[in-house]
């Protein structure tokens, strides 16, 4: 057990320490586009579909017309 916690630790310490090859800057922006949907709802685009209201879609357009 303490074998696979110092094996963790010194790989987060590897990937997030001060001796990291990777800049701490660096980890923020893929973290803001994987979590950007739930930080900013309002703000990520609506799914097909979820905000066309009144608008017909395929199935609709293959109905026949009316007649007058």
């Amino acid at each position: 057990m303490d074998n696979a916690l110092d094996v963790t630790y010194r790989v987060v310490e590897g990937l997030f320490g001060p001796e990291s090859s990777i800049p701490w800057w660096a980890w923020v922006a893929p973290l803001l586009l994987i979590f950007w949907t739930m930080l900013m709802p309002s703000v990520a685009p609506a799914t097909a579909g979820a905000g066309k209201k009144g608008k017909k879609g395929k199935a609709d357009k293959k109905q026949p017309k009316k007649k007058k």
